[in-house]
């Protein structure tokens, strides 16, 4: 008596078929992390300590992160041209309070004379901290010193772009 039908090897074989190749670079593809609000420049303004995790109905939508984030993560619609060409007008940033705010990295600051939050490359100088415009054609200052009235209110650790 045969050990295998036909049918059986068929299945063996093909249990032992790698897939095909796929156009697409999927194993590359990062998982979300969770989502996170959608809130107003105003709102991220008015973050000057750690808030407790945001429930439905503190932001205007909830957006998938694409990145691990802590639990205090939000997220901003960019508003205008300062931060061009790498952010335009209508990108989502995400911002995370727990990450530390390091040389270079993109921060939302607060000024105590100010309503609303801003968006800036940080840098550090010689214990001295700066703001920078990334657009090189920004006509207002494209370094801003800042000082005990400027409160970081979080790190951008990634953004959307809506096609």
């Amino acid at each position: 008596m045969p050990s295998n039908t036909a049918a059986e090897s068929a299945t063996e074989e093909s249990a032992s078929v790698e897939p095909a190749a796929s156009p697409y670079d999927l194993g590359r593809a990062r998982p979300m992390q969770g989502q996170v609000p959608l809130i107003s420049w105003v709102q991220a303004g008015a973050l000057t300590e750690v808030i407790d995790n945001f429930a439905p109905g503190d932001g205007d939508a909830w957006h998938a992160c694409p990145r691990r984030h802590g639990p205090h993560t939000f997220a901003l619609r960019v508003r205008g041209i300062s931060m061009e060409p790498k952010f335009q007008d209508g990108d989502i940033i995400f911002v995370d309070p727990d990450v530390a705010a390091e040389h270079g990295r993109n921060v939302v600051v607060r000024f105590e004379d100010s309503k609303e939050a801003t968006f800036k490359q940080l840098l550090i100088e010689g214990g001295h901290q700066y703001l920078r415009a990334l657009n090189p054609d920004w006509p207002g200052p494209r370094l801003i010193e800042i000082d005990a009235s400027a409160t970081i209110c979080g790190v951008v650790i990634g953004k959307f772009v809506e096609c």
